[in-house]
């Protein structure tokens, strides 16, 4: 697959754009003379030219043409989320450090399954996943607090199901949108897993290098260029650049703050296997170190019982025996569907619903040959990280083209009608916000039609 370095950035690092316009023309985006520099203030809160050509970029990668209507869209979004940061400074809110390591370990598994492994990925943007994720901290820290804080403004947004009756029939019936064929479906996934018999294999074996490390017999760069599983670092001695508290794992952190520089620690292990740790350096809430990595790995054998203990769970399912729903909840292994009793969210909306054109060609293959309550046979599959496994699909729902329908598409007018109650929550905020709030652009993006009045406040200016 062909990804450029600035999609791979826009997926990682950018808000998604909550107040974009719609691409409808062909002409240029406004002018883009400038190399890079500010185009917006919002109370203080700088938008750069270059946050703008990044966005306007991923639009370009995705076969949508970049008008002066997308831009001038993206960069009300780009106002919007300053503002929203500017909110939560005022009232003190943080994002959640858990938070933003779990996200941009979500961001950077995905772009592993895009692009096939964690070394073609660090391959191909020039850097260790470490310093890939130390690179974009900040802005997706800052995407997850406007995430917060619009979170905050919204509420708790519901809707009766008088209200989404009513917002569908204010729809004229030539304006309905067309649903094109798709369907719902569930996965469980069973992951192989290493025997207690491998498990201390290697960490007996990152013993015997450290004991040789310390006595002088072995070299710790050489011992990482030859055996560590961690591609990023190992053609590096092992060495992971400075990386701020936060980034890696807890229990790496804790290793570290531990280490005096020149230290060697003990061998621990986090859920990648088992570390050695040498401090090279540390300064204020960063640090430098390198490290061997050793992973304990299913053999053949450990991953045919995956497949016999998915097929056991599946034959009781068949059976009547079990509830496909209480597997998924009990046994499933699938980060991505263990929390939603098996079913598979579309990303982009949140919804059961994917389009035939949205799904991969494997699952599309599967599914197609089921009805309705079908369950497929055992799948062999490999995780980005080499984790080797088994799993199920199964299709709960098969929906042809139509306009759409308040029954049959209920779980989506429902969405839309949540959606519309959001936005205007949303819509309210700003307009308040905007009567004491300092926003200057500059004159090459004035003509610019927003849909909130950016233009011409002149509130105190920080």
């Amino acid at each position: 697959m062909s990804i450029s370095p600035s999609t791979f950035a826009l997926v990682l690092g950018v808000l998604p754009g909550a107040l974009a316009a719609q691409a409808t023309g062909q002409q240029p985006a406004p002018p883009g003379r400038y190399i890079d520099g500010v185009i917006a203030n919002v109370a203080g809160r700088i938008v750069l030219y270059s946050d703008l050509a990044g966005r306007l970029e991923q639009a370009r990668q995705s076969g949508v043409a970049v008008t002066d209507e997308l831009a001038c869209g993206e960069l009300e979004d780009l106002l919007y989320q300053q503002l929203l940061l500017e909110q939560a400074r005022i009232d003190s809110v943080f994002a959640d450090e858990a938070q933003v390591n779990a996200e941009l370990d979500r961001r950077i598994s995905y772009f592993e399954q895009q692009i096939g492994s964690r070394e073609k990925l660090e391959k191909f943007y020039g850097k260790s996943v470490t310093e890939i994720k130390a690179d974009f901290r900040e802005q997706v820290s800052n995407q997850l607090l406007a995430q917060q804080m619009q979170q905050k403004i919204i509420g708790d947004a519901r809707v009766t199901p008088r209200e989404v009756e009513r917002f569908f029939k204010d729809i004229p019936p030539d304006s309905l949108p067309f649903i094109n064929a798709g369907v719902e479906f569930a996965r469980i996934s069973v992951l192989a897993v290493p025997t207690e018999e491998e498990d201390r294999r290697v960490k007996l074996k990152l013993e015997e290098y450290r004991d040789a490390i310390v006595k002088g017999q072995k070299d710790f760069c050489t011992v990482a260029i030859l055996y560590s599983a961690d591609p990023g670092s190992a053609s590096q001695c092992g060495e992971l650049g400075m990386v701020p508290m936060g980034v890696m794992v807890p229990e790496f952190d804790a290793v570290a703050v531990s280490l005096k520089e020149g230290a060697i620690s003990p061998v621990f292990k986090t859920k990648y296997g088992y570390h050695l740790m040498e401090m090279i350096e540390r300064k204020g809430d960063q640090y430098n170190a390198r490290h061997i990595l050793l992973s304990p790995k299913a053999s053949s054998a450990d991953v045919e019982a995956s497949k016999q203990q998915l097929d056991s769970l599946m034959t009781l399912v068949r059976d009547g025996q079990l509830d496909f729903t209480a597997v998924a909840r009990e046994h499933n292994q699938d980060e991505e569907t263990k929390g939603t009793n098996g079913t598979v969210l579309e990303p982009n909306t949140n919804s059961p619903h994917w389009a035939i054109g949205d799904l991969d060609q494997r699952t599309f293959l599967v599914l197609d040959k089921l009805q309705p309550g079908q369950i497929s046979t055992a799948l062999a599959f490999e995780a980005p990280d080499g984790t080797k496994g088994y799993q199920v699909l199964r299709l709960l729902k098969r929906t042809e083209p139509h306009r759409m329908d308040l029954v049959q598409d209920y779980p989506l007018v429902q969405q839309a009608a949540e959606g519309k109650m959001r936005q205007r929550a949303v819509d309210d905020w700003v307009q308040e916000k905007l009567r004491t709030t300092y926003v200057n652009i500059i004159k090459a993006y004035q003509g610019c039609s927003f849909q909130h009045p950016w233009l011409g406040r002149t509130g105190e200016r920080p």
